[in-house]
């Protein structure tokens, strides 16, 4: 029997976007529950129902399928559109509301493969281009991508809090305080000119 680029019958219908969302949902389904390291390109496919080519086909390889697992789930891109003024308060509400919060059951997975090369430079990638870029294009001025890193910095210095010591200390202050705080810490960060 002729098979289908599916795996399946030739007889199914050929829908590349509903096979290319098969693979990205096992993906996800098996990165949350195992991590990245722990899962196979052919373990993904078997879950997907698929030829394990069709991953390298449509992601080139394990690592692509990762970065566009990661990048559906990023709430990054949203945030930064907007009004400008408000920027800094919803930056920090999604710090308090996200990252304190321990982040998203795929992003706790992936905490456990963090020494892995492959989400390594997918999360370099996205730092570099899905958070700095476009902060840094939004913010404008002198210095923007400075200012940009920055505001990451404080960002992903909260997360690392949250991770080493469970953020005890930031969890004792009521959501909207925490906020306030983090929301002036940020604008700090966005405004033009050294600080006087």
């Amino acid at each position: 029997m002729e098979r289908a680029e599916d795996g399946g019958c030739a007889g199914r219908a050929r829908d590349r976007e509903a096979t290319r969302r098969r693979i990205l949902a096992s993906a996800r389904e098996l990165f949350t529950s195992e991590g990245y390291a722990k899962v196979s390109s052919r373990r993904i496919a078997a879950h997907a129902g698929v030829n394990v080519a069709l991953i390298n086909r449509y992601f080139g390889a394990k690592r692509g399928l990762l970065a566009e697992v990661i990048a559906e789930e990023a709430a990054f891109p949203g945030i930064v559109e907007g009004d400008r003024e408000g920027l800094p308060r919803r930056l920090a509400e999604h710090v308090v509301h996200r990252t304190l919060a321990g982040g998203t059951p795929l992003a706790r997975a992936l905490e456990h493969s963090a020494g892995d090369p492959d989400l390594k430079s997918v999360h370099e990638e996205r730092l570099k281009n899905a958070v700095i870029g476009p902060l840094a294009e939004v913010i404008g001025g002198p210095e923007a991508r400075a200012r940009a890193s920055l505001v990451a910095s404080v960002i992903l210095g909260v997360g690392l809090v949250r991770r080493i010591e469970g953020a005890a200390s930031l969890n004792e202050l009521e959501p909207d305080r925490l906020v306030d705080h983090l929301a002036a810490v940020i604008g700090a960060c966005l405004a033009e000119g050294a600080p006087g």
